[in-house]
């Protein structure tokens, strides 16, 4: 089913479930038609038919003899989804007998430590955390198990697993390396602008289609804000902070905004390139004097606190401006998609999936956890528990829906994905320096938000510091 296609009919979904949903209960599901498996709206968090349970307890048995005992170390960043999985820990251990010791961590300072624990073979860690800038990376350095023999293999990959469920752009975007399967993807994230409705009824505006519509409502509101409120907030503090905020517009300007795939040449400082960057200028003329120094948790906050109309981040940080424990304006908030540039769509594709370092010594029982965790069967219990949704099945169900109606929106910002497939477009670029270019070009960015450089010196410097960097890995 094409993404536009059912966008109407997951909203609708939702609208009717909520009419239905205050009668629910917890009480698990205990039969169902060997025939036709019907969906129990009152089974909150299980999905599985009797039949489908049944192969759940049996794969647990498998999973016991095979790995009772054994404890396993998990290295996971600090994200939403990671609160999940924390909650389904215990649930896992009991059906396999595998223990779980985990260590959660900023995403940066995580990395710090897979490389560390990789590149020195310690053999600490037996899953990882990994994001869609490092998957590249650590697959050719050797730091991540190839996953395929464990995905044909029926006893470690049961058919509720279900891998073909996975949206596609998840995993071919952020877990495989040239056709190859070194992650389970776990959390699916794109990039979307939040905005206030309040703001946008009060003075009579529109989500925009294009980019050029985008920045004069960021300039209007920023004027109509008089100082008590500003136009956006985003991550504009250096390196790759304001830097992949420029990515996710970058491709609204061009194809090849970072890399030329067909040469494998750098091209920031192409005048595509270059007029992209001055449009993440002209987005922080519209926001706070404090925009270049404000990473993620700084915008959001500025946006829930009713200090700003729009938000631009990732689709995953929703719930920093839905909460109405700490935003003043969780009642007021809906979303639209980065608008068209001349290019087309941005069509961000990130997020997070679980792998195993290849200096593991329990990979079998590694591997266990990160295909329970990832699983379809065990997708409406993640979801429900805050955890990202990445399977069509997730974004189609609509008690999943009814809990986080913002899964429609969501769903329609990872359509874009698939725009710049049709235009035969890769968001994340094959290469192992994709997080340290992307470091390069948002300090560069930096500079020129504090008026030190122009949009065209950062495109040049950061192009300079690029062509060094490759020529000294090259020598």
């Amino acid at each position: 089913m094409k993404m536009k296609s059912i966008l109407a009919f997951l909203i609708a979904l939702a609208m009717m479930w909520s009419l239905t949903a205050c009668g629910s209960s917890s009480t698990p599901e205990t039969a169902a038609s060997t025939a036709a498996p019907a969906a129990d709206p009152t089974a909150a968090g299980e999905s599985a038919s009797a039949g489908e349970a049944d192969a759940l307890e049996q794969w647990g048995k498998t999973m016991q003899e095979q790995y009772g005992g054994t404890t396993i170390n998990a290295l996971l960043a600090s994200h939403p989804s990671t609160t999940a999985m924390l909650e389904m820990i215990d649930e896992f251990t009991q059906l396999t007998g595998i223990e779980v010791n985990t260590r959660v961590l900023a995403s940066t300072e995580m990395k710090t430590m897979q490389r560390s624990n990789s590149s020195t073979k310690t053999g600490i860690f037996d899953v990882y955390m990994v994001d869609a800038f490092t998957v590249y990376e650590y697959a050719k350095a050797g730091y991540i198990e190839n996953l395929e023999g464990y995905l044909n293999d029926p006893v470690m990959t049961p058919e509720w697993y279900d891998y073909e469920d996975i949206l596609l752009a998840f995993r071919d975007g952020i877990a495989s390396v040239e056709g190859v399967p070194y992650l389970l993807p776990i959390a699916g994230e794109s990039r979307f602008v939040a905005y206030r409705t309040d703001l946008f009824e009060e003075h009579g505006k529109e989500p925009p289609e294009t980019i050029e519509e985008w920045l004069e409502l960021c300039r209007y509101f920023q004027e109509a804000g008089n100082g008590d409120y500003y136009g956006i907030s985003f991550r504009g503090a250096s390196g790759t902070l304001v830097g992949s905020a420029h990515m996710a517009i970058a491709y609204c300007f061009s194809d090849t905004p970072i890399i030329d795939p067909a040469t494998g040449e750098y091209q920031l400082d192409s005048p595509e390139t270059i007029e992209s960057i001055q449009f993440i200028l002209d987005l922080a003329e519209c926001s706070s004097p404090d925009i270049a120094s404000m990473n993620h948790e700084d915008a959001a906050a500025l946006f829930a606190q009713g200090k700003c109309a729009m938000w631009f981040d990732a689709t995953s940080l929703a719930y920093m401006a839905e909460d109405p424990s700490s935003s003043v304006v969780s009642d007021k908030v809906s979303y639209f998609n980065v608008p068209q540039g001349p290019a087309g769509g941005s069509g961000a594709v990130a997020g997070w999936s679980l792998g195993i370092p290849t200096d593991s010594e329990n990979k079998g029982a590694a591997y266990a956890f990160c295909m329970y965790m990832s699983s379809r069967e065990k997708a409406k219990e993640y979801n429900l528990a805050g955890g990202v949704p990445c399977r069509t099945s997730s974004f189609e169900d609509p008690e999943i829906l009814a809990a986080n109606p913002t899964n429609s929106f969501i769903f329609a910002a990872i359509d874009d994905a698939g725009e710049l497939t049709e235009r035969g477009v890769s968001y994340n670029y094959p290469s192992i320096n994709v997080l340290s270019f992307m470091g390069i070009i948002g300090n560069e960015i930096n500079r020129a938000e504090i008026g030190e450089i122009t949009a065209q010196e950062a495109g040049e410097n950061a192009q300079k510091q690029i062509e060094s960097v490759l020529a000294e890995q090259n020598a």
